[in-house]
Formats: structure tokens, sequence, C-alpha cells
């Protein structure tokens, strides 16, 4: 429950599709080793669907097949998903578009490098600071904070040449959100409700955190929905884009987006587990 302690948009669902429930549904027993560890972490709900049907689901204390539980950096995954969808529908040109063609601070300095390929494969060098120690970081300020838009363009220097180093800063992708309200002229929210929600046949409304009434939603971070309805990303991608044979996110886009981006680390290895917010 702590989504309660902020601002929320709706992901406003329309007509539900329920999963279906497997012949063996939860008659196999979850063995002890699994349990336990589940148990050290405090695990919430445990989900597991094949071939589209419900096979095994628990769940712990509070939580409930429509309970609302924080994302976290899944609603990274997310936003690059509506970016996506946003190059389908003409709002954005290419993934290589600048990011100064819609944020005015990345258009005359050394940040009118930056693409929103950056941003989206974590390469962009911008000198956020990602700690999850530190209280004063960009993480902790830009989730408790109530001004991400001042809090963003603090960070207007480069620490490598976009393009080319791997570093995963949970900056790039609140910037990702601004340029889809710019290029939309619509809420997160509201385009995530229209573009994946409806079609996906959430069974109940999300809630996207925002940074204070009618702001910015926390694109890198807080979208409140439940084990069920997360878990129709899963089946989107797994069917490259498809919902039940209907392409609701470009093919291309996805297949892209599930591969290693091309970057190295910065210890010169190739990145080879993260492709555009996956």
């Amino acid at each position: 429950t702590e989504y309660l302690i902020f601002d929320n948009h709706a992901i406003k669902n329309g007509i539900a599709q329920p999963w279906p429930n497997a012949q063996d549904y939860n008659k196999k027993e979850i063995s002890d080793n699994l349990l336990e560890a589940m148990a050290v972490i405090n695990t919430g709900a445990f989900l597991v669907i094949q071939n589209d049907s419900i096979r095994c689901e628990k769940y712990w204390g509070e939580f409930s097949d429509h309970s609302f539980t924080n994302s976290f950096s899944m609603a990274k995954t997310i936003t690059s998903v509506l970016v996506g969808c946003a190059i389908n529908d003409g709002y954005i040109k290419s993934i290589d578009q600048p990011v100064g063609d819609f944020l005015t601070e990345f258009k005359n300095n050394e940040l009118s490098k930056v693409t929103i390929r950056h941003l989206l494969s974590m390469s962009s060098g911008i000198n956020f600071d990602e700690s999850y120690i530190n209280p004063l970081s960009y993480p902790a300020a830009a989730y408790y904070g109530s001004d991400l838009r001042t809090l963003t363009f603090k960070y207007n220097k480069l620490n490598t040449n976009p393009g080319k180093t791997f570093n995963y800063l949970s900056g790039n992708t609140q910037l990702l959100g601004f340029i889809l309200k710019k290029a939309t002229r619509k809420y997160l929210a509201d385009y995530a409700s229209e573009k994946l929600w409806i079609p996906m046949g959430a069974e109940y409304p999300a809630f996207w955190s925002l940074d204070h009434s009618d702001g910015d939603e926390k694109a890198f971070c807080c979208i409140n929905s439940n084990a069920r309805d997360f878990a129709r990303l899963g089946k989107l991608f797994l069917d490259s884009g498809r919902w039940n044979g209907k392409q609701i996110v470009p093919q291309d886009y996805v297949l892209k987006s599930i591969v290693p981006n091309g970057t190295i680390n910065e210890d010169g290895t190739p990145t080879l587990d993260y492709g555009f917010s996956w």
C-alpha cells in the first residue's frame, strides 16, 4: 500500500480478459526449497502461467490476486514498450531521433548528441548518480521528491560519449517519460491505458505514481498493479508484441528490445544482458 503515499494517475482498463485456470490448477505442490527461498525475500505473490492458463498461484500476508504492488524498475520496461508504440503511431520518428527534438534542455549543448536509443540502451553518458544507499542520489530524490523536471534537468553534463558505454541510470528512463508526454500530448498513464491495459484485457486498473498532483509519472519506477495483470506483458512479448493475434507493439521493435544493444560495459566487455530497457 506504499503507493497510497503518492498521487497517482490511473492506467484504466477496459473489458477484462481473465486468465483461465488450467486443469491442474494449484494441484502441483510448490517445493519446500522454493517456498523457503521465497519466504526469505518476503515474496507477496507467486504465479505460473503456461499456455495462457494459470497452473499455480500463491499469495502471502495481505496480498491477493487483486492487490496492488509497485513494479519498481519494471516500469522502465513498460516505458520502453510505450516508446515503440509511439514510433508506430508516428509521434516519434525513430529511436535515433535526438532528445533535443522534444526537450529544449537538450538542444544547444553537449547533450544534443543524446538520442532516444541512448536512453533506451542506458548509454546516454549523462552524469546521473545511481546510488541506492545515498539518500540524496537521483533515485531517492526522484522517488520521494515533488519536482521530477527540476531534479532531472539538473544533470546536464556527459561523463562519457553517448552510445558507447552501458551505465544503468534511472534518469534515462525518466527522460523517456518526458519525451513520451511531449510527443503524444498525453499522460503516460493514459497512453499506457490506450496501448496496453485496454487491448491486453487487464482485469484491474493500475496506478502510476506521480511527483505531485497532476504532475509527471515516475517513469523509472512506479506502476502499481497485481501479478496477474503484470503477467500480461510476458504473454505480449512472448508472442512478439501480439495479443491474441493482434499486433499491438511493432514486432521489429519488440525483437530489437530483447537482444543485446551493442554497448560495452565499463570494463570493456560487451553488454550481453540488456536491450532497450529489457
